[in-house]
């Protein structure tokens, strides 16, 4: 299974974060191997058969949700590696930007409201920035 959600990645908890950060690089590293075809390609999307089919000439749709699944998995403070491929076909229909739909999301966040693990975590961002004493020590 590869699993390409549409809700911001904030909304995800880690382990569905995390799955979809390691699962969605299969979609680009197929079409660089050319192991990719659009015939059947349904034309809204989908999940279970088709799922990964809608994905395959949508890579700046991709592309851009990897770099925000990424940000969040560092937000939270996960190890993990930037695994998007560096050699894609440069063919534009292949670069196609996608904008969800509101029955997609609908759809969407049921499949994951669906799968929610028992336990799920929500793991806070880190906080990237010093501390500072809003209130000084007064003598």
């Amino acid at each position: 299974m590869t699993r390409i959600n549409l809700v911001p990645p904030s909304e995800l908890c880690d382990q569905h974060l995390l799955a979809e950060h390691r699962e969605l690089t299969r979609i680009p590293n197929a079409v660089a191997k050319g192991r990719f075809h659009v015939n059947g390609q349904p034309e809204d999307y989908k999940l279970g058969e088709g799922h990964v089919r809608f994905f395959f000439n949508r890579l700046l749709f991709l592309k851009n949700r990897y770099t925000l699944l990424h940000q969040e998995c560092l937000a939270r403070g996960f190890n993990v590696q930037n695994r998007w491929p560096d050699t894609l076909p440069e063919d534009a229909a292949l670069w196609q930007d996608y904008t969800p739909t509101a029955t997609a999301l609908a759809a969407n966040r049921a499949r994951i409201a669906e799968r929610m693990p028992q336990k799920a975590r929500f793991t806070p961002h880190q906080d990237t920035q010093p501390q500072t004493n809003i209130h000084p020590h007064q003598p």
